[in-house]
């Protein structure tokens, strides 16, 4: 459920962006228009200004708002990736039983066999998450024996077979 919630605010917040950036390219656009505007009338000799200034100054700043909240945006999106991370990790940890212990402090496992396994510090959980892997994978390792492989039993060169001497073909027909 929280990945779901938090793919749907990762998507609200990256919709927010996009608007943000669309908004941000019109401002630059009517921006060259206003600045271009500007550069005739002080090019012309009849130095006619009709009062540019606040409209420079407001595109200038509407495209510094948008692409503020761009870089916000972005910055609650990677928030957000980690402590999903974060969550995932101590999902992990609690459905294998680790816990967090307060003496000894830290994240403790205690395996099937009765081992308590010190995991890392109470705030390292990916790292801890990680040396639970490595617990569980070395102990799941099968135990068993395998098969040597089989050798190829060497071939016996079987003699062409001889034809009976003709002296045996007549004595069998005669039986």
């Amino acid at each position: 459920m929280k990945k779901q919630t938090a793919a749907a605010v990762t998507n609200a917040i990256n919709d927010k962006s996009e608007e943000a950036r669309k908004d941000a390219l019109f401002e630059i656009r009517s921006l060259k228009k206003d600045l271009a505007q500007l550069e005739k009338e002080l090019s012309s000799k009849k130095s006619e200004i009709e009062d540019p200034a606040f409209d420079l100054v407001h595109s200038a700043f509407e495209i510094f708002r948008h692409t503020q909240v761009m870089a916000e945006n972005r910055k609650l999106t990677v928030q957000i990736d980690e402590s999903l991370e974060k969550a995932s990790f101590k999902d992990y940890l609690d459905s294998k039983g680790a816990r967090v212990l307060k003496k000894p402090e830290g994240w403790h496992w205690i395996s099937p066999q009765g081992e308590m396994h010190y995991l890392g510090e109470s705030n390292e959980t990916q790292a801890a998450a990680e040396k639970l892997e490595s617990l569980i994978t070395k102990r799941k390792k099968p135990t068993a024996k395998k098969a040597a492989p089989k050798k190829a039993a060497p071939k016996k060169e079987t003699a062409p077979k001889e034809e009976p001497k003709q002296e045996d073909k007549k004595a069998a027909e005669k039986k």
